[in-house]
């Protein structure tokens, strides 16, 4: 009777198993064929609101299934012998970041057959959306590459541009102000001055205004913003429009905005605008929502299931690499370390694109999370938040660790790049004396930004609790 039971239980463990692979191959089909969908319309100019709404539906159901799809299959290639998973030991320092590393043990069959389900009723409501795309000839004549299109456009603010666009072609009877006020709220690096920038380059934006106006200060508590009026710059002018002068003004702040120096600026430089005129303002804090005519616009991070996409695609340059579940597994531990950051995920699948062989990314992955764990048992955080914070970080250099204490800056016209880069300091082949500017890296996307950071490097001492500054 015990090896009947060993047998009933080995086949229905067996049978099991089989269901369970043959979910994720019908998951990765319909993936696919999402994916294609997707594709397909963003390579197309589309204003209908209803179709614009059910591609955003389809674009979230797909992250998550891609998220899901390839957290089952990591699981997988842990159980085979490729186990990677080194970073689960981190939760014991930061309750946020054990829910984040330890969601993906949480995902079984149930959630399997629920986002099955999700995709293959989201893909029968579809059905009128393709017969739209087969009567609209593509934008684009070069084939399609995803890859190439999250490497030079903005990735995954499709509903926040089009709350933007929204905002910017109301007719002037649907706002009481003459002049409208659209406040974007969001943290450093979230990228506020990214989708300012791809709204500045639309056509439609173009067209409807005579002229595009950015204004910037960085500290906006004092006299600074009195002089913003004469230290303005011209984007774009139309001077079709010229009788019909609508001006897009942006004003980008890094803190707070003194209410009172604002309301002199915009009486002094308001009237000058005319009736239909917008302006945006973007900022870290929370205080220009009281300054906008409508509800303030704010930006966050990417969600877990979302930023994984977006880092899988850039590292791999391809929608599946299953061929690959060793590099795959270890990317998807890569990713979930990185807290969200756009800079951090184009640095660092580069760095992987480089050598696809799993040794080399073995050992990246041991130096990533060593850092990681260094850095949270030191200031219980990872260096990604810490950055973020511009609070120091601790880095390996040269066998010894050393706390970098930095300031982050872009430098939109990318002159005076300094020639020290980051790879010069982690090797150790520069001295750490005094501050010194080092060169991160340049976006390939508008505004095509160089960021730079000032740093101060001293060694470490592990006897000795860092100060937080």
């Amino acid at each position: 009777m015990g090896e009947i039971a060993f047998l009933v239980d080995r086949y229905s463990k067996m049978t099991t198993t089989t269901m369970k692979d043959k979910r994720l191959h019908n998951l990765e089909r319909l993936l696919l064929q999402v994916s294609i969908i997707i594709e397909e319309a963003e390579g197309r100019h589309i204003t209908n609101k209803a179709i614009i709404h059910q591609l955003n539906l389809l674009r979230k159901e797909m992250y998550s299934g891609f998220f899901i799809m390839d957290s089952l299959r990591r699981q997988k290639t842990d159980v085979e012998g490729h186990d990677v998973s080194h970073s689960f030991a981190l939760s014991k320092f930061n309750p946020a970041k054990r829910i984040f590393f330890t969601s993906i043990d949480t995902y079984g069959d149930e959630d399997l057959q629920q986002v099955l389900d999700n995709l293959n009723n989201i893909i029968e409501d579809t059905y009128g959306l393709v017969m739209f795309l087969k009567n609209h000839p593509p934008l684009y004549r070069q084939p399609y590459s995803m890859h190439l299109y999250i490497s030079r456009c903005m990735f995954g603010r499709q509903v926040e541009m089009e709350r933007i666009m929204d905002f910017l072609m109301q007719k002037d009877h649907q706002v009481t102000e003459s002049v409208g006020i659209l406040p974007i709220v969001g943290p450093r690096w979230v990228g506020k001055s990214t989708i300012i920038a791809h709204v500045c380059n639309d056509a439609k934006v173009r067209d409807y205004f005579s002229q595009v106006m950015i204004f910037t200060g960085d500290d906006t508590n004092n006299e600074n913003i009195y002089t913003m009026r004469d230290v303005g710059v011209t984007m774009h002018r139309n001077d079709a429009l010229v009788e019909n002068e609508k001006v897009l003004v942006i004003v980008e702040l890094s803190g707070d905005i003194d209410e009172v120096a604002w309301t002199i600026f915009f009486s002094s430089y308001g009237v000058h605008l005319g009736k239909g005129s917008r302006i945006i303002m973007t900022s870290r804090s929370d205080q220009v929502k009281k300054i906008g005519t409508t509800q303030a616009l704010v930006l966050d991070y990417l969600p877990p299931d979302a930023y994984w996409y977006f880092f899988k695609v850039l590292t791999f340059g391809s929608v599946f690499p299953s061929d690959q579940p060793e590099l795959e597994s270890i990317a998807m531990e890569i990713a979930r370390g990185l807290d969200g950051t756009f800079i951090s995920a184009n640095m660092i699948s580069r760095i992987l694109r480089n050598n696809f062989v799993s040794q080399h990314w073995r050992v990246y992955l041991e130096c990533f999370n060593t850092n990681i764990q260094h850095n949270v048992s030191l200031f219980g955080e990872s260096p990604y938040n810490l950055t973020r914070k511009s609070k120091p970080r601790a880095y390996h250099i040269k066998n010894d660790w050393f706390a970098v204490f930095s300031k982050h800056r872009t430098c939109p016209d990318g002159q005076n790049i300094p020639r020290i880069k980051v790879r010069d300091v982690l090797s150790g082949n520069i001295k750490h004396e005094g501050e010194f500017d080092v060169f991160v890296c340049k976006s390939c996307i508008p505004p095509y930004s160089s960021y730079i950071v000032s740093c101060t490097i001293e060694k470490l001492n592990h006897n000795k609790k860092m100060k937080m500054n």
